[in-house]
């Protein structure tokens, strides 16, 4: 006579419901590992060029990409639209002047180096060098968080 052998469903279903909770445990995890600084992003805007504080009408400006990376590096290319000028790329490390991680020193980069992040509003005002105050026409120096 063969024996019948019974699993137990409530043991099996004890398994798959630890199963289940750790895979919850696991995503959890995986995303706070994902979560990103709110200053990390894509910046893009159009300022003045490097010679003005504020646009003039007949100078188109100068259209400016920032990088900003998680392992505080940046990638900064500046280009003039009146076309007299090469592309200028730059790239090094980011140092910030305050524990809120909102005011933004570009190192190796020797003018309007100094940024505020608007942590609200996903945007970059550059700053005026070295003061760090804002610039006049403060709204020429803006740079919006591109997605």
């Amino acid at each position: 006579m063969k024996k019948v052998i019974l699993i137990p469903l409530v043991v099996t279903g004890a398994l798959f419901g630890c199963q289940d909770q750790n895979q919850s445990v696991t995503n959890t995890v995986a995303e706070a590992k994902v979560q990103l600084p709110t200053w990390v992003g894509n910046y893009q805007g159009t300022t003045p060029c490097m010679g003005c504080f504020s646009s003039c009408e007949d100078c188109p400006g100068m259209a400016v990409a920032l990088t900003l990376n998680e392992d505080q590096t940046f990638t900064l290319q500046r280009e003039s639209l009146s076309g007299h000028n090469e592309i200028e790329t730059m790239s090094g490390q980011i140092r910030f002047q305050d524990e809120s991680q909102q005011k933004i020193e570009l190192l190796n980069v020797d003018t309007r180096n100094l940024l505020y992040v608007d942590l609200k509003k996903h945007v970059l005002e550059i700053r005026e060098d070295q003061t760090g105050k804002r610039y006049q026409m403060q709204s020429d120096f803006i740079l919006f968080e591109s997605v």
